[in-house]
């Protein structure tokens, strides 16, 4: 490329030597030896001053130029705006705009990952932390911060151990930076109600761009290898509770319904084997064992019974005949039924409800059984000279049967696992009167499929109050 700017600042030089020996010429010829002295220092002092004007000139651009590259790199990316000459200072300003534009650009683009980032971190469940090398939290999202209950913004910058203030988390992320593999464990939080937690440190580069550089295998300016790239890691908190509750509640399914199918087995089993050893021909006892066989394999069927119901209900297979039903109808249906073996256990029996009850929108058969098994636990768990009542009430879209009672009552302990299969409070009262252990549970699947819910309000010696909701017709 032509140097522009050379060739004009060599053309001004070039023109003033001319013109001094011009006038040289000149005044030798017709001039005293004194006056062409003097024209030669105007002359001089002239092109002086038009080299002057022109070096200032350049060097104001050259200015504009150092100004604007200062302005880039303080991350102002204005365009700079150009002269209308055609010279390498020009070239040169167009060049920078250029590169300021396509900075401008990266940057932008860099700026929106990282705040696209930041929000899928800030709002994910799970809790996310990074930490450098040394130990110190670089970021930890909300989820982290309510988890282990520390505050977001005052960790950041901060060693891990101080902030969280738990040995196994704090193990799992060394685990990870100092093998710079994938570690995985559980953490369990609190006491009262405990959290399970999964927890995944994954080690991550180096944060800070002189470690980044490094690499193993490349030598340092002194000759010797550089030490290898210093990691972090990143801690991911699963919450796992529900997983855990679930797999408690399946391994407590096992071994319960083991147990009530060995039960009875063991009983008819021993019962038939007296028999056939020669008890049959006892007059005074064998039809004694037999009535025992007998009623060890009508809990058999009934426990086979509520097995059965109760994994339809779960699997989704609980066909619901939707119909306007008339509570009171059920309500005074099962109070009939319990009003006698309330009698034979000296128990009083209420039943108070408005006679304007709406109907309800349900499964008339399956809202009476749900009914008929909190009267029959009722029963069961009331002392003899207690009391029952029976009520209900319409709130707002909604009618609420209550079955309450003096009995036992429920540990406050224990009223979350009270709608669980085979829970039981009083397991050897339950057993003894034939009781599998599943009423509740299929209550409690029954009522929600019909929109409603099911809770209980119970205090240890002073008796429950279970309640049931259900729509109204409309």
């Amino acid at each position: 490329m032509r140097a522009k700017l050379f060739w004009k600042l060599s053309f001004t030089y070039l023109l003033l030597l001319l013109c001094i020996l011009a006038a040289m010429d000149l005044y030798a010829a017709r001039a005293p030896r004194g006056h062409l002295v003097i024209a030669a220092l105007v002359i001089i002092l002239l092109g002086g001053v038009m080299t002057l004007l022109i070096s200032r000139s350049f060097s104001a651009r050259v200015e504009r130029l150092k100004n604007f590259a200062g302005r880039v790199a303080a991350g102002d990316f204005h365009p700079l705006e150009l002269e209308d000459t055609d010279d390498e200072l020009t070239d040169l300003g167009r060049a920078m705009n250029e590169t300021a534009a396509r900075l401008a650009g990266t940057i932008r683009t860099l700026t929106d990952e990282r705040n696209r980032s930041s929000a899928i971190l800030r709002s994910m469940v799970e809790g996310v932390a990074v930490i450098d090398a040394k130990e110190r939290v670089v970021f930890c999202n909300q989820a982290f911060a309510e988890i282990l209950s520390v505050d977001a913004a005052g960790s950041e910058d901060r060693p891990l151990l101080e902030v969280v203030r738990q040995a196994d988390l704090v193990a799992l992320a060394r685990r990870a930076l100092q093998s710079g593999e994938h570690v995985q464990g559980d953490l369990v939080l609190g006491t009262v109600s405990p959290q399970n937690f999964g927890v995944t440190a994954a080690p991550i580069p180096a944060l800070d761009a002189e470690a980044s550089l490094r690499a193993p295998g490349i030598e340092s300016a002194s000759g010797g290898p550089r030490e290898d790239v210093k990691q972090g890691a990143v801690i991911v908190l699963h919450d796992i509770s529900e997983l855990r509750r679930l797999e408690r509640v399946r391994q407590d399914f096992v071994a319960n319904v083991s147990h009530e199918f060995k039960t009875p087995l063991t009983a008819i089993q021993g019962f038939a084997e007296t028999l056939l050893s020669g008890a049959l021909e006892d007059e005074k006892n064998n039809r004694r064992f037999l009535e025992i066989i007998r009623d060890h394999a009508v809990r058999l069927g009934r426990l086979t019974d509520d097995l059965l119901k109760l994994a339809r209900i779960e699997a989704g297979k609980l066909e619901l005949e939707f119909q306007r039903v008339v509570i009171a109808d059920i309500i005074e249906s099962c109070a009939t039924t319990t009003l006698l073996r309330a009698s034979r256990r000296e128990l009083s029996l209420d039943v108070n409800f408005p006679p304007a009850l709406p109907p309800v929108r349900g499964d008339a058969s399956l809202l009476r059984e749900v009914l008929q098994n909190l009267l029959d636990n009722a029963v069961q768990y009331t002392q003899p000279g207690g009391k029952i009542t029976l009520s209900a009430v319409t709130r707002e879209s909604e009618a609420i049967v209550t079955v309450a009672d003096t009995g036992i009552g429920i540990p406050l302990a224990e009223k979350e696992r009270i709608f669980e299969r085979f829970y039981r409070v009083d397991a050897a009262r339950s057993r003894e009167v034939g009781g599998t252990g599943l009423g509740l549970s299929i209550a409690k699947h029954i009522v929600e499929a019909h929109g409603g819910r099911i809770w209980v309000d119970s205090a240890v010696g002073q008796g429950s109050q279970f309640h049931f909701s259900i729509p109204l017709a409309t």
